[in-house]
């Protein structure tokens, strides 16, 4: 009751001691039957997908989005964009986990299967990006990286291969599309929502400035 979006597990997940996230977790009729029953009120369904069983699995489902896409193999892709399901990629999370992990306190276990899957995540997503299908922005934010998700743009740029307005793009409109919220956010238009934020300096030369807001306006209101 009173949910704006579901989301089904198509996969294990990356970082418990006891998961494997290349394995699939919830099958393809399960996910259907979630994605039937979010229909009826009018909802979307996200699945958390590492694997490529699992991916699949959820795209022949239905569902709006993957979370995460790890694994996602081609024929998987060209299905997504067929469909024009979207891939959020959570780029953030696991790239510091990689690099700052040990030193914030992660266990050494997370650490490992982070790094054991970092490269050849990097070369799926960019492939997915290549190929055309829809991307939004999303963290998968845990510890501090609540409110830092303007340094996923970054990532956007260095990983996926996409210039900083394409990556603008990823995180506003195209974020605003993939909830189905796109009539009063994801751009700057007469009768939407005044949802703000100012940066110090042009971000299409220094995609890091979207980093460091200095203005916020939510809702007309600062």
């Amino acid at each position: 009751e009173d949910a704006d979006v579901s989301k089904v597990g198509a996969s294990e997940r990356a970082g418990l001691v006891s998961t494997d996230p290349r394995k699939p977790e919830l099958t393809e009729d399960e996910m259907r039957a979630a994605v039937t029953e979010a229909a009826k009120k009018g909802l979307y369904v996200a699945a958390h997908a590492h694997g490529r069983e699992g991916a699949a699995n959820a795209v022949r489902a239905g569902v709006r989005s993957i979370e995460h896409g790890t694994w996602v193999d081609d024929e998987t892709l060209a299905e997504m964009k067929r469909r024009g399901t979207y891939l959020v990629p959570t780029l953030i999370i696991l790239e510091e986990i990689v690099r700052d992990g040990a030193a914030k306190g992660v266990p050494a276990y997370a650490v490992e299967k982070a790094t054991a899957i970092a490269a050849e995540r990097r070369v799926r997503l960019r492939a997915a990006y290549k190929a055309g299908v829809l991307f939004a922005l999303g963290t998968d934010a845990t510890s501090d990286i609540h409110g830092r998700n303007g340094e996923e743009f970054k990532y956007m740029v260095d990983i996926l291969g996409a210039t900083p307005m394409e990556a603008i793009t990823i995180g506003t409109l195209n974020g605003a599309r993939l909830l189905g919220v796109d009539r009063d956010l994801g751009t700057i238009a007469t009768g939407k929502l005044a949802d703000l934020v100012a940066v110090p300096g042009n971000p299409l030369e220094d995609v890091t400035r979207l980093a460091r807001p200095a203005f916020v306006m939510k809702g007309g209101t600062v």
